[in-house]
This record gives structure tokens, C-alpha cells and sequence, in this order.
């Protein structure tokens, strides 16, 4: 009978200690890690290079809720020159990670679309800190060919989305409106097929 006591005493410190064991691992693997420490993030120029930033370990992915996007026509543009600026400025009071290129549509309604890709195949890591903003160069062709022909012309006000890299699954993106550089609203022409982002920068 004791021996059958003891072994119970046993088996039963041995769920204890298991039951502790776990309470602390489940205390661990709950603790937020979304936001990292400010002394991760990287001072960022304003003009300063993805390879001048380094990325901010455990952050994580800068998601549509906390990006303001901005899309800007650039005028008198000439050859191999970028046709707008796209901009998305961190307005979470945490740095995120933009590890990538965002991804552009340009459409009208369930008619003719056009995506973005990357020009050049560089990784792109980068750690937006709060209030600041990652700019990318767009090159597209805006104006008609010589026989007037255009994929997506302006008169039918097409739509722009765009969606963050690495966005969460429910993270669909959203619509930018293009502008010129004083504000004003102009409507957004593809007349090519494709669209290249350029080597981003920060601001």
C-alpha cells in the first residue's frame, strides 16, 4: 500500500511539474512580437538606399491599415525617365517591414488590366519607420502610340489598387488616386502592358 501511495505521489509531482512547464511555455509563445524595439530601426536620410537601411528584425509587414498610399504623375518626362512616383508613408507609431515590391492593377471595371513588376530583380528589405515613407519610380507608357491606340485610356477612368508586400490574407489593399504635382486629381492612362516599379527610396 505504500509503495502504491508513493508511486502516485510521484506520478502526480510529475503532472505538476509538466502542467508549470507548460503554463510558462504558453506565456512565451502569446507575448506579442509584431513591434520591435526603437533601437532596431534604422535612422533613415532623405534620401537613403535600400542597401543604406537595414531591416528591421522582427517586425512585422507593413499592412494597408497603417500605409498611406500616393500615387504622383511626374510631367516632361523624357526618355528611360520614371512616368509617376508611388509612395506609402507608415502611419502606425511602430517601424514595419516592407520586404518587397507592392502590387499595382490598373483596370476598368471587368475589362482590360494592367499589373506591375518589378525592372530589376534586387531584393528589396526595408524597415519603414513611423511617419516615414518608401518612394518607388513607375515606368509605364502614358500617351498613345502614333496610331492613337492606348490599352487603358484615361476616358475611362480606370481604377488603381495596390496592395502591400507580404500582405495578410485578408489584406486586399487599396485604391490610390493619381495626381499631378500640385494635388489635382487626373485620371490614370496605360497605354502599354506592363508596368516596372523601380529601386525604391526612403524618406
Amino acid at each position: 500500500m505504500a509503495r502504491r501511495t508513493a508511486a502516485v505521489s510521484v506520478v502526480g509531482l510529475t503532472v505538476l511539474l509538466a502542467a508549470t512547464a507548460c503554463g510558462r511555455g504558453e506565456t512565451v509563445s502569446t507575448r506579442p512580437t509584431a513591434g520591435p524595439r526603437e533601437t532596431t530601426a534604422p535612422a533613415t536620410g532623405p534620401k537613403a538606399s535600400p542597401s543604406a537601411s537595414s531591416h528591421a528584425k522582427g517586425a512585422a509587414a507593413c499592412g494597408t491599415p497603417h500605409l498611406r498610399w500616393k500615387l504622383t504623375r511626374l510631367d516632361g518626362k523624357r526618355h528611360n525617365t520614371p512616368t509617376a512616383l508611388l509612395s506609402a508613408t507608415n502611419t502606425a507609431s511602430r517601424p514595419c517591414a516592407f520586404d518587397g515590391y507592392p502590387d499595382i492593377d490598373v483596370y476598368v471595371g471587368k475589362g482590360p488590366s494592367v499589373s506591375s513588376k518589378p525592372k530589376k530583380s534586387t531584393s528589396v528589405r526595408l524597415a519603414l519607420n513611423a511617419g516615414h515613407a518608401v518612394v518607388f519610380p513607375l515606368f509605364y507608357v502614358a500617351t498613345p502610340d502614333r496610331h492613337g491606340s492606348c490599352f487603358i485610356p484615361g476616358d475611362n477612368d480606370p481604377r488603381v489598387s495596390v496592395r502591400p508586400p507580404h500582405a495578410a490574407a485578408h489584406d486586399y489593399g487599396a485604391f490610390a488616386q493619381l495626381t499631378d504635382a500640385n494635388g489635382r486629381r487626373v485620371p490614370a492612362q496605360v497605354c502599354g502592358t506592363t508596368i516596372q516599379l523601380g529601386s525604391p527610396q526612403l524618406r
